[in-house]
């Protein structure tokens, strides 16, 4: 079987991977689903990043609609969409590292999505992190 490539996090790279991977996204949990958040994200290995997510699925860019902006360090950003660890999400918020302008309930409802990951979920949250270096 052939290695698939790996990409650092949030590189052009990662998103062109994470974007043909689009029609295989499995659908997101219920408290996600039209959830749209613009991040910002600082730090990372090629610079700052503008990224927004709508329904949980990561693309390019802010999106004028979004009501809510929220500047995370890169390894904040990272431990959430790759490793799925919300944990350093609510630290990095106490501590002042990321920060949120708009609606924090959308943060919120991003970081505690509650109940159990479907079996596409995680199979797919897999996938994300065998394309991530």
């Amino acid at each position: 079987m052939a290695r698939k490539a790996k990409h650092v996090f949030l590189s052009n790279a990662w998103l062109d991977a994470v974007e043909a991977l689009r029609p295989a996204w499995p659908a997101p949990p219920a408290e996600l689903d039209g959830l749209l958040i613009n991040l910002v994200v600082k730090g990372g290995p090629d610079g700052d990043v503008q990224v927004h997510t709508n329904s949980g699925v990561v693309a390019r860019g802010l999106d004028d609609s979004a009501t809510t902006t929220v500047t995370v360090p890169y390894e904040v950003a990272q431990r959430l969409y790759v490793e799925n660890d919300p944990s350093l999400v609510i630290t990095s918020i106490m501590s002042g590292e990321l920060t949120i302008e708009g609606d924090s309930a959308q943060v919120m409802a991003l970081v505690s999505v509650q109940g159990e990951p479907t079996p596409e979920q995680l199979a797919f949250q897999r996938t994300i992190q065998d394309l991530t270096a």
